[in-house]
């Protein structure tokens, strides 16, 4: 007769039920996105022997450039160090450029934006854990470009000592590159055309949160958008004494630094937020995410409810159009080739849901997440009017929707 001991026999148990459960939760949870919708997935990472190895494929950020090539960034995860530029036409990826042989101790690409003369303009910072653990080995991010057609590679510089880049949107009639330091929250500038640099000063106090053992610092923007005429436009809280006498931090409050002022002013527009929630400690209310619109105004998407607004800088004016889901967090958008606009929502460590919102009919609805049990951070149109929604993973791919052509 075979004896096994009680310990063995309850951990024999327990895999099993672990194992039947995340089964089960695979193959019953709803909302999948419709069949046939995902036309393909398309590996970021090459393998151990590729340019890009796996570790380094987590998308960062995705942009259309005019040659019709999508080009991406990453940033490197559990241990890796190395970032890089990739490009894909939605059929393959390809790599471009690893950025951290150009620029040593960089090893996240943070944000891209459209440059003067169809050249790309990225931003790098490090991990959190550096800024809180180790703050004196990082001698700060860079502001970089890239040419595809030249295939060329220039180094703006550190933009600011110690301090990561958060985000970057560029001036092209100032030739200014705006950006936002992290974890610091200044709002800057760098004129291409002069190599000057401009601190217009902190612009939020970071709020410095421990959860789940991750360390972060919120209210720090996370998108600039510019106009035609050189106003950025962000979002971040005050820190304030509410009527109950109170500490307080009100989130959303959206900001304007007109082009030779020398402070941001508060435009008198909030975006919208559940009440009760705009002092969550842990998903501080912000704008995530906009592009512009047709009108001149800007679709914007925000962080704690996942509200979809539309904002007109011109008369400051707010207007909500709800949500589509049951979460938060609406963190990238893109207009599909149909016209329509697409939305990526959730949080890191759940599954991305895929929404659209119909401008003619004003309908907007939740599609379903690509894959279970995935993560993602940011999506793109491509030349065909596809949307390319990219995982920001250790092992990354990226999956083709089809129905937005």
């Amino acid at each position: 007769m075979i004896h096994i001991n009680k310990p063995v026999l309850w951990a024999v148990w327990l895999l099993f039920v672990l194992a039947s459960a995340g089964a089960y939760a695979q193959a019953a949870r709803p909302g999948k996105l419709d069949p046939g919708s995902i036309s393909q997935e398309i590996f970021v990472s090459n393998g151990p022997k590729g340019p890009i190895h796996g570790g380094e494929s987590s998308v960062t950020d995705m942009v259309l450039h005019a040659d019709g090539w999508v080009y991406g960034s990453t940033e490197a995860t559990w241990g890796e160090t190395a970032c890089h530029l990739f490009r894909t036409d939605g059929e393959a990826v390809e790599h471009v450029l690893n950025v951290t042989d150009k620029l040593s101790g960089q090893p996240k690409i943070s944000d891209l934006a459209a440059g003067p003369g169809n050249i790309i303009i990225g931003a790098t910072t490090t991990y959190n854990e550096i800024f809180d653990e180790n703050p004196a080995s990082y001698q700060g991010g860079h502001i970089f470009s890239y040419d595809p057609a030249a295939k060329q590679f220039r180094d703006y510089g550190i933009m600011a000592e110690g301090q990561g880049v958060n985000c970057v949107a560029v001036d092209t009639l100032y030739t200014r590159i705006y950006y936002v330091t992290y974890p610091a929250g200044h709002l800057c500038c760098y004129d291409y055309g002069t190599n000057r640099k401009k601190d217009f000063g902190e612009v939020t106090k970071p709020w410095r949160v421990k959860h789940l053992g991750n360390v972060s610092w919120r209210g720090v923007p996370k998108v600039l958008m510019v106009t035609d005429e050189g106003t950025v436009y962000y979002s971040t809280y005050v820190e304030k004494y509410n009527e109950y006498m109170a500490y307080s931090r009100d989130g959303g409050q959206i900001f304007r630094l007109s082009y030779g002022a020398d402070k941001p002013v508060f435009t008198g527009a909030v975006i919208p937020t559940q009440k009760g929630m705009s002092n969550d400690p842990i998903y501080e209310n912000t704008i995530m995410c906009a592009v512009r619109a047709e009108d001149g105004g800007f679709w914007c998407g925000t962080s704690i409810d996942g509200f979809l607004f539309k904002f007109y800088p011109s008369t400051s004016t707010v207007i909500n159009k709800g949500k589509a889901f049951n979460y938060w967090n609406l963190r990238s958008m893109a207009y599909g080739g149909d016209g329509d606009l697409y939305m990526l929502g959730g949080r890191d460590y759940d599954n991305p849901w895929l929404l659209k919102y119909e401008p003619s009919t004003g309908s907007i609805e939740c599609l379903g997440y690509p894959v279970i049990n995935i993560q993602c951070a940011t999506i793109c149109n491509d030349k065909d009017g596809r949307i390319l929604i990219a995982e920001n993973l250790r092992n990354s791919s990226i999956y083709v929707y089809e129905n937005s052509k």
